[in-house]
């Protein structure tokens, strides 16, 4: 048989088992290494886009504060400013299921208020800013909605806790608690402390977010 046609006998019959193997072999060897990379590479993204819509939030309730001088904190407005105590919200949060928390509390368990109602919305019924006025809704806020975090849980504010008075002492006499816009992060548990003094509050384990307070 002549070298060509043992050569075309071959590729009729096709890989040999040891080609086989072979191939496989460099395919599961890439796959090794790669996998870390690629999973690396997804993981800094999601995290990337969570600090990014925890700046988005923080910018929107600062601008919101500038234009109406007080927080968003009410489901009802009271004719057109800050609501009645009863109405207060204790959260802000973003669609999203919500997250389990290192010790159960109030960033799961607080009354809640959507981030799309205050600051897209305008569903409490502020006054609205005119020519004439100093203060008034003048949002939106947010150029868009927005969603759940990237492992699918709610972003949260604790609204609650916003205190204006000029130091460190709140109006309580008590040293003021840290509010945060806060994603759970990639374990999808709130490790930060509710309530933590704003002296040496820091966030939690791998949560991610920005200070408002």
């Amino acid at each position: 048989m002549s070298g060509r046609q043992a050569i075309t006998a071959r590729s009729h019959h096709g890989f040999t088992l040891i080609e086989l193997t072979v191939v496989l072999a460099v395919i599961v060897t890439l796959a090794l290494v790669l996998t870390p990379s690629i999973a690396s590479f997804v993981n800094d993204s999601r995290s990337a886009r969570a600090r990014s819509d925890c700046q988005t939030i923080l910018s929107a309730i600062v601008q919101f504060y500038q234009d109406n001088g007080f927080f968003p904190s009410w489901k009802l407005a009271q004719a057109g400013g800050p609501g009645l105590a009863q109405n207060r919200v204790q959260l802000l949060v973003s669609p999203g299921s919500i997250p389990q928390e290192d010790q159960p509390g109030l960033w799961t368990t607080g009354i809640a208020g959507l981030l799309s109602e205050q600051l897209m919305n305008n569903a409490p019924g502020y006054s609205l800013r005119t020519p004439t006025s100093q203060f008034g809704w003048n949002g939106p806020y947010l150029s868009s909605e927005i969603i759940a975090d990237p492992w699918g849980n709610r972003y949260v504010v604790n609204i609650d806790l916003i205190d204006t008075s000029a130091s460190a002492i709140g109006r309580g006499g008590m040293v003021k608690a840290a509010v945060w816009v806060l994603s759970a992060g990639p374990n999808r548990t709130i490790d930060t402390p509710f309530g933590q003094s704003i002296l040496t509050a820091v966030l939690g384990n791998d949560d991610i977010g920005y200070r408002l307070q």
